[in-house]
């Protein structure tokens, strides 16, 4: 449940990202909204793949 918590908190931070690139005045201001943006999407890519990763890991038997 944590992980869907964090997912969407961070889907929210990527949109404010959008928002701060887009109102941005200097160049730092853009840099930084496309950079949180990019960072909200590549953590929220590797929350995926831990939950697959996870969910594979227990459907295969253990091997002795």
């Amino acid at each position: 449940m944590m992980e869907w918590i964090l997912g969407l908190v961070l889907a929210f931070l990527g949109i404010v990202g959008l928002f701060l690139a887009s109102g941005a005045y200097d160049i730092g201001m853009y840099f930084f909204g496309l950079a949180l943006f990019v960072f909200a999407v590549l953590f929220d890519f590797w929350l995926v793949k831990k939950h697959f990763d996870a969910e594979e890991r227990a459907a295969t038997p253990a091997r002795k």
